[in-house]
C-alpha cells in the first residue's frame, strides 16, 4: 500500500510538472505573439522613455472631475505624472514622482506625507510599467507567467495571462485572440480616494501607431466595479532616453 500511495504521488507530481511546463509554454507564446503585434521586441527595447499628454475624467467622492495630465517615464523606474483639475472652482494641480524606491506626491507645491500603502503602490506601479512593456516577461527570469486558457471580454475572444514574481501582486492580462494585443488587465490595487486595497480593471481601447509600436489611446479604470478614470491620450513620444532633468525638482 505504501509503495502504490509513493508511486501514485509520484506520477502525479511528474503530471503537475508537466502541466505546469506546458502552461508556461503557452503563455510565452502568448506573450510572444504580443510583442510581435506591438512592434516587434526590438522596437519596445529600443523606446525606453516616452512623454505624454492627455486628458479624461476621474471620480472621486461622487464628484466627477475633469483633468489634463502631463507624464515621463524613462524605463525602469523613473516616472512623473503632473495633473491639473478644477475641484469646486480651485485649480488643483498634483505632480507625483517615482524615482527608483523613492515617492513623492505634491499638491499645489506643497510635500504631502505618504501613507505606506501609498508608497508600496507607486512601486508597484513600476513593476506594473514592465509588465505593460511585454519584452521584460520573456528577459527577466523573475517574472513567473501562467496560462488562464481562452474567455471572452465585451464579446471578444482573448486568452489570458496570469503574472507574478518579482515582488509583483499578481496581474491578470487579456489579449485580443484577433490582434494579439492588450485588451484588459487586472490587479489588486490601492484607491486613494477610500484609502483601502480594491480589484482594478484596466481596459486599452484604440491602438494607434507611433514610432512603429502600437499603443492605447484611451484607457479606462474601475475599482470594485466601479467607475473610476478614463483617459484619452492627446499626444505622445517615444524616445530613447530621456534627461534626469525632467524628474528633478
Amino acid at each position: 500500500m505504501r509503495q502504490l500511495l509513493w508511486a501514485t504521488l509520484s506520477v502525479g507530481l511528474i503530471v503537475g510538472a508537466s502541466t505546469r511546463g506546458i502552461a508556461q509554454d503557452d503563455a510565452k507564446d502568448v506573450i510572444k505573439k504580443a510583442i510581435e503585434a506591438s512592434g516587434g521586441a526590438e522596437k519596445i527595447d529600443k523606446y525606453k522613455g516616452s512623454k505624454s499628454t492627455g486628458k479624461g475624467s476621474i471620480q472621486i467622492q461622487g464628484l466627477d472631475l475633469e483633468f489634463t495630465s502631463e507624464s515621463v517615464t524613462m524605463f525602469p523606474d523613473k516616472s512623473k505624472e503632473v495633473i491639473k483639475m478644477d475641484v469646486m472652482g480651485q485649480t488643483i494641480t498634483i505632480e507625483q514622482k517615482q524615482i527608483g524606491d523613492k515617492s513623492s506626491l505634491t499638491v499645489n507645491g506643497m510635500a504631502m506625507d505618504l501613507p505606506d500603502a501609498m508608497k508600496e503602490e507607486m512601486k508597484q506601479s513600476s513593476t506594473y510599467e514592465a509588465v505593460q512593456r511585454l519584452t521584460p516577461l520573456l528577459s527577466d527570469a523573475e517574472f513567473k507567467l501562467k496560462s488562464l486558457g481562452a474567455s471572452k471580454i465585451d464579446g471578444k475572444d482573448v486568452t489570458g495571462i496570469e503574472v507574478g514574481g518579482k515582488g509583483l501582486k499578481e496581474v491578470k492580462l487579456f489579449f485580443e485572440k484577433s490582434t494579439g494585443l492588450i485588451l484588459q488587465a487586472e490587479r489588486r490595487g490601492f484607491d486613494p480616494t477610500g484609502m483601502k486595497e480594491v480589484k482594478q480593471v484596466m481596459k486599452f481601447l484604440e491602438y494607434k501607431e507611433v514610432n512603429g509600436l502600437k499603443k492605447p489611446w484611451k484607457v479606462s479604470v474601475t475599482n470594485d466595479g466601479q467607475k473610476f478614470m478614463e483617459a484619452t491620450t492627446t499626444e505622445m513620444k517615444l524616445l530613447e532616453k530621456v534627461d534626469d532633468k525632467e524628474f528633478s525638482d
